[in-house]
């Protein structure tokens, strides 16, 4: 079923929708029946305007990286919708925020339900989910396979990813199994976030974001930093749930 299907046959006119314009994909929330409802889908549709008219009826409160894409909106900062979703999702007043989304990552340190200080990475593809799509790719390995590997040990050198294309070319070429250059690719992005984190101390990490479906990676931030590491349900979808939850704001960069 299309989007313009789904949101018109389920929502009333000037009903509140949140939407999260991710690099990737784009992340819709709304309230169908009483019930909490998502929808995902690729962000070059809304980017190319395709879904405009089906969402110009609707109250649409926007966040992510294309949040100005959808002129009518009002929008919110990322840090703000994806702490508010999660803050609306978990009962959990002190923590640390982990998003790792398609081409950036967030840390955000969250203290009796304030933001206390965060931090973003925008400026890099590394460690995020771009670069493990890569690595997959050229593991030839799914997404979901790469990411059940812990990250245990140190295999790869570099942690940018023109670099580390090379690098696993060069391991493969000596003999290094797949299973172990998984490993190196886990502990990549582990190494990528670990002094983010132990900037915003917690005893309890959120993660969110695609990325944090990778078990993998969330055994390796779990024993490595020795905390409680905490996926919700719906982990993909905060920003979007932060943004249909929010105050009414006007528009901000």
């Amino acid at each position: 079923m299309t989007l313009e299907m789904d949101l018109l046959l389920e929502l009333k006119e000037g009903q509140r929708v949140g939407v999260d314009i991710g690099s990737r994909s784009t992340k819709f929330a709304f309230y169908h029946g009483g019930l909490l409802k998502t929808y995902m889908m690729n962000t070059s549709l809304v980017v190319l305007g395709r879904h405009e008219e089906a969402l110009s009826t609707f109250d649409v409160v926007s966040t992510g990286y294309g949040r100005k894409r959808i002129p009518y909106a009002r929008s919110i900062p990322e840090i703000r919708a994806h702490t508010l979703g999660v803050l609306k999702c978990m009962e959990i007043d002190d923590f640390t925020l982990l998003d790792i989304g398609g081409q950036d990552f967030k840390v955000v340190r969250v203290e009796k339900k304030g933001i206390r200080d965060f931090h973003m990475n925008d400026k890099c593809a590394a460690g995020t989910g771009r670069f493990l799509e890569k690595m997959s790719e050229m593991l030839d390995m799914s997404i979901d396979e790469l990411g059940s590997h812990k990250g245990e040990k140190k295999v790869l050198e570099s942690t940018c990813s023109v670099f580390t294309e090379t690098e696993i070319i060069s391991l493969m070429m000596e003999g290094s199994t797949r299973d172990r250059l998984a490993e190196g690719v886990i502990n990549s992005v582990y190494e990528r976030v670990r002094p983010i984190l132990r900037m915003f101390p917690s005893d309890i990490i959120v993660f969110t974001g695609g990325v944090s479906r990778c078990s993998g990676l969330v055994g390796t931030i779990r024993d490595g930093l020795s905390v409680e590491v905490v996926v919700p349900e719906n982990a993909r979808f905060m920003g979007a749930i932060g943004a249909l939850m929010s105050r009414p704001v006007r528009s901000m960069s």
